[in-house]
């Protein structure tokens, strides 16, 4: 292999493995709003109680997925066969977080 064959299967590899990785959720930048508050905290005492591995997501995560229950919700569709999501996450966030 030549340089420039080498250099070409290099960026590609870099590509790959940079488009292969899951999206990363930030921490919110806006004041949370007291249900939102409300929905983390009591997702914490029930992942605290219940050892779920959703326990560890960071908190922008956590709303994401309550956020996208409400979504789901607003199109008709409710439960875990649709969201995918624990039914803590979604039990909470149809109480708290979904208007």
């Amino acid at each position: 292999m030549n340089s420039r064959t080498k250099w070409t299967v290099g960026a590609f590899a870099a590509v790959v493995s940079i488009a292969a990785c899951p999206i990363a959720h930030a921490e919110p930048l806006t004041p949370l709003t007291p249900g939102e508050i409300q929905y983390l905290d009591q997702l914490r005492q029930i992942f605290a109680a219940k050892h779920d591995p959703a326990a560890f997501r960071s908190d922008g995560e956590l709303l994401v997925r309550g956020r996208y229950v409400c979504e789901k919700r607003d199109a008709g569709q409710v439960g875990y066969p649709v969201t995918f999501q624990s039914p803590a996450i979604t039990q909470l966030a149809l109480l708290y977080l979904c208007p």
